[in-house]
C-alpha cells in the first residue's frame, strides 16, 4: 500500500499538508504540470465551489537555479488533505491509479475497523479482571527477560574487558581521512539510506552551496579531467561542502 508519510508534512495547528513539488515527485510529474492542474481546478470551480476550493490551496514562489547559473522564479502551491485528494483524483496513469486504489483500500480498512469496534460486546467484570491479570503476567515476564539479557550483556562486557587487557596493541597509527574522502563517504551513506542517486545529491549540495555561501561551483573554470569536487578543493571551499552534506545527514537522522 502507498506510503503517504513521504508526501505529508505538519503545518500549523498540527494540520497535515503537502505541496506541489512533493506531489509531482510522488506521481512522476513535472512541477509545472501540477501547478497547471491546480490552476484548472481553481478556474473551473463555479461560484459556490470556488471559495471551498481556494481554501484548499495557498500559492507561493521560490527561486529555482538554472543550468546556466541563473535563477528563475517558479510558482508553487501548498495544499491541505482535501486539496490533495481533489487534485490527485484528477490524475491519470499507473501511479495515479495505484494511489486511488490504495486510497479506497485505506478507507475500507478504516470502515471495517470501526464496524468491528462497534460490534464488540462490553466485557464483564470477571473478563476484565482476567484480561488485566494476563497483561500483568505478560508485563512481568517481559521485565524478567530484559533483566536476564542485561545480566548477560554485563557478563559479556566484563569478559570482553578482560580479553582486551591481554591484547597487544599495534603502535601504528591509522591514517586520518581527508575532508574530500569524508565528503564522499557521507554522500555514499546518504545515497544508501535514502535510496537517492548520487548525481541528485551532488546537485542538492551545489544548490545549497550557492544559496548558503553564494558560491557557484560552475562559475569556476575546470582543468582537464577535473570534477567539481576537484574545483572545490583547489579553491579551498571543501569545508563548506562538508558542512552541507553533514547537515543533510543530520536532517534525515542517518546514523
Amino acid at each position: 500500500m502507498e506510503n503517504f508519510g513521504e508526501l505529508v508534512f505538519k503545518g500549523e495547528n498540527c494540520q497535515a499538508l503537502t505541496n506541489s513539488i512533493l506531489v509531482a515527485g510522488k506521481f512522476g510529474k513535472e512541477p509545472n504540470d501540477v501547478v497547471r492542474s491546480i490552476d484548472n481546478l481553481l478556474q473551473n470551480a463555479d461560484n459556490e465551489c470556488n471559495v471551498k476550493v481556494r481554501d484548499m490551496f495557498v500559492e507561493y514562489t521560490e527561486d529555482v537555479p538554472q543550468p546556466n547559473g541563473g535563477v528563475k522564479t517558479a510558482r508553487r502551491f501548498i495544499m491541505n488533505r482535501d486539496g490533495f485528494t481533489l487534485l490527485a483524483m484528477g490524475f491519470t496513469g499507473k501511479k495515479a491509479l495505484k494511489f486511488k486504489l490504495d486510497y479506497i483500500a485505506a478507507f475500507n480498512a478504516m470502515e471495517k475497523a470501526l464496524k468491528e469496534q462497534q460490534s464488540q460486546k462490553p466485557l464483564s467484570s470477571a473478563q476484565m479482571f482476567a484480561m488485566q491479570a494476563n497483561i500483568n503476567l505478560e508485563y512481568e515476564q517481559r521485565i524478567s527477560n530484559v533483566e536476564k539479557r542485561l545480566d548477560a550483556m554485563e557478563q559479556e562486557r566484563e569478559e570482553n574487558g578482560k580479553m582486551l587487557l591481554t591484547v597487544t596493541v599495534s603502535p601504528d597509527l591509522i591514517p586520518q581521512m581527508s575532508v574530500r574522502d569524508n565528503i564522499r563517504q557521507l554522500v555514499n551513506r546518504y545515497a544508501n539510506a535514502t535510496n537517492t542517486k548520487q548525481r541528485d545529491i551532488w546537485h542538492k549540495i551545489y544548490d545549497q552551496l550557492y544559496y548558503l555561501y553564494h558560491i557557484s561551483v560552475k562559475a569556476y573554470k575546470k582543468e582537464k579531467k577535473e570534477t567539481y569536487l576537484d574545483v572545490a578543493e583547489r579553491n579551498h571551499f571543501l569545508d563548506k561542502i562538508y558542512s552541507i552534506i553533514s547537515n543533510l545527514i543530520r536532517e534525515k537522522g542517518i546514523a
